[in-house]
């Protein structure tokens, strides 16, 4: 899961191993449940039958939290790790058991199973064992469950009367309840739901508004939606996860300003890629790549932004794959850093919008569908998804897929000799371009864009295959300028001229030279002690202060306006930037150093700078709490009382390396 301030998460599990007749069975549950909240014990009846004869295959888990009363039809066969496994001798069996729950306070979904059991509610997932499982199994069920007054539970699908029915084959069985608020509105697609803990008329409106409004939207885009209800619930955790036919969102997530149109719909999509359609991830998982390129990268590209999308994408899959980093797409599973999230969802995400390129916008919409309306509520492999869109196509995408599944890294762009000429009326260009990276070179269709003086462009898409290529491009005017790939359109490694300084660079494995004021200021010594440990990442700071020489080269972080490493520095950035002793001064807009804390970061030559600021504790410790949100911005300011922010942006970059400028 991401970070719930910037991208929902998808919570469905990933099979190492097709779905398919001979590998999967199916468990079928008829599940009554008792919920005891003084002693917080759950007791649970399920009619459990296995879709096999199979009786090899008759074997199931659950937690060892969990009493089963004696069945002479069921083995225990040993207990490890949390789990009590058992052999059934039939393939149908009752199964009676029983088990105390403790809530979970903090959920850390990254080290821990979250679980809530007590009088605020429950919520329980696959994670805690709590119904019968085996090894790459799927479920259908019917649930009932006695609850206490004024409860409300859910699941998958839909309640028929107080009995909840899933059909259709499910990865995991989900229970949730609790005295929620229930806003409810039929739609053409499913009906749209909201779980509150309190009564809020207006947030439930807004979200039933917006689910309708997404499901059918994408549902005219991948298929029919394939459950019949959508659920927005209000978390017991400060969480933003997906679930097949519901979400869970925070009280204060599902409040935030921007999560309507930016990862609710993230979550609704999973609807279709990992919560229907199953991540078979024996070569990597494809499901958080593709649902962010139709969810986040999309809305972007509605605004308009689509090209800062893509860019920001390659410069965070650039700084967090650095040293030793990075890995195959196809050995990623899940996000659980910023590493696993550039590659997962970025590189992933970089992949598909290439597919749409190679093949053609129609047909990648073709092979959207067929994918949902072959593999829908069975898993798909990246092997399933290239044969899906070659079949749509006909193109073989075997070296298209390889290429960037199998191997670590993207290529280097670089600009070779260039020469014009006049034959019969037209300009003839002859361009060479460079793979400069130190593997083998890729197979790429790399975009080439002239500009004229009468303000028209000229595309050409250029299949570039080898380490070094010449190319001649024919013109009815001479071009003023031409460059390469100037829109990200192709999984590369940006040049440091084409993209604008970023606060990533705190979070990446590139060494740090730390530069603190000899004089600082009284009562700030061991805030920024704390500061350097924050960005250090675990290992040994390089410090010095600010009356040292600056390296020439590398990532330097000055502590403190006041720091004099500052002098000569932000002349030879060539920003709109200025610091005074009372102001910091940003695109002509004065504020007032006392009352803002300040990140920015500049290119001065081969060196990245960071400037942090604050006056006082407390304003330096909320300043490092909300960095890791503006990671892409070149500055923030934040007030310094309330920690609003008041202004965040990008350098523009004017002088790329790939373009060439002509008279």
């Amino acid at each position: 899961m991401i970070c719930v301030v910037l991208i929902l998460a998808w919570t469905g599990q990933v099979s190492a191993n097709p779905s398919n007749a001979n590998s999967t069975i199916l468990l079928q549950h008829q599940l009554k449940l008792k919920i005891d909240l003084v002693s917080t014990r759950l007791s649970v009846a399920d009619q459990l039958r296995f879709s096999t004869e199979d009786a090899e295959t008759w074997q199931f888990s659950l937690s060892e939290h969990f009493n089963l009363e004696p069945n002479p039809a069921i083995e225990l066969l040993r207990n490890e790790q949390g789990l009590k496994y058992y052999r059934a001798k039939q393939a149908e069996l009752s199964l009676s058991y029983s088990g105390q729950l403790k809530s979970t306070p903090d959920c850390a979904w990254l080290t821990q199973v979250c679980v809530q059991f007590d009088a605020k509610g429950i919520y329980l997932d696959a994670n805690s064992q709590w119904y019968a499982d085996a090894p790459n199994a799927l479920h259908n069920f019917e649930l009932t469950a006695e609850l206490p007054k004024d409860w409300v539970s859910l699941t998958q699908d839909e309640q028929v009367q107080s009995t909840w029915k899933e059909l259709q084959p499910q990865q995991a069985i989900y229970f949730l309840a609790g005295p929620f608020k229930v806003y409810s509105e039929p739609g053409k697609y499913a009906t749209a739901q909201v779980y509150l803990q309190s009564a809020d008329d207006e947030l439930a409106k807004k979200y039933l508004a917006a689910t309708h409004q997404y499901l059918e939207a994408y549902s005219k885009q991948l298929g029919a939606y394939p459950y019949r209800k959508f659920v927005t619930v209000e978390s017991f955790w400060e969480t933003g996860w997906g679930m097949p036919s519901f979400t869970l969102l925070g009280s204060k997530v599902m409040r935030l300003p921007f999560i309507l149109s930016s990862s609710f719909p993230h979550e609704i999509v999973h609807n279709w890629w990992g919560n229907s359609v199953y991540v078979d991830s024996s070569q990597g998982n494809w499901s958080e790549g593709l649902t962010a390129y139709l969810t986040d990268y999309q809305s972007s590209a509605g605004k308009g932004e689509a090209m800062n999308y893509r860019r920001d994408t390659l410069q965070k899959y650039a700084s967090f794959t650095s040293h030793f980093q990075d890995f195959p797409l196809k050995d990623f599973q899940s996000r659980h850093d910023q590493t696993t999230q550039a590659i997962g969802y970025g590189k992933s995400l970089m992949l598909f919008h290439m597919l749409k390129h190679q093949i053609g916008a129609a047909a990648f919409e073709q092979g959207l569908q067929a994918l949902y309306k072959d593999y829908a509520f069975k898993a798909a492999s990246f092997t399933d998804v290239q044969a899906v869109f070659e079949k749509v196509s006909g193109q073989h995408l075997q070296t298209f897929f390889k290429q960037w599944l199998e191997r670590t890294g993207a290529p280097h762009l670089a600009l070779g000799e260039h020469q014009f000429t006049d034959q019969e009326g037209k300009v003839q260009l002859r361009i060479t371009l460079k793979q400069t990276q130190a593997s083998e070179p890729y197979q790429l269709k790399v975009p080439i864009v002239a500009g004229f003086k009468d303000g028209t462009t000229a595309t050409q898409w250029l299949d570039f295959n080898t380490a070094q290529q010449s190319f001649n491009l024919s013109y009815t005017q001479k071009p003023v300028a031409v460059s390469i790939d100037p829109e990200f359109e192709v999984l590369r490694i940006p040049e440091f001229g084409e993209v604008p300084a970023a606060l990533n660079v705190l979070y990446t494995a590139e060494p740090k030279t730390f530069v603190i004021a000899r004089q600082v200021p009284a009562g700030m010594e061991l805030a920024w002690e704390e500061a350097i440990t924050a960005f250090s990442r675990g290992d040994k700071p390089k410090q010095q202060y600010d009356d040292a020489p600056l390296p020439d080269e590398g990532t330097v972080i000055l502590l403190g306006g006041d720091n004099t490493a500052l002098t000569g520095l932000l002349e030879r950035a060539k920003q709109p930037f200025k610091l005074s002793e009372t102001a910091y001064t940003l695109n002509s807009v004065n504020y007032t150093c006392g009352l803002h804390s300040l990140a920015l970061t500049l290119t001065a030559g081969k060196q990245q700078l960071v400037l942090l600021d604050a006056t006082t504790p407390e304003a330096l410790q909320q300043l490092i709490n909300k960095l890791p949100h503006y990671g892409k911005y070149s500055y923030v300011l934040f007030n310094s009382a309330s920690g609003e922010n008041v202004a965040k942006g990008q350098w523009e970059v004017n002088d790329s390396p790939l373009t060439l400028h002509f008279d």
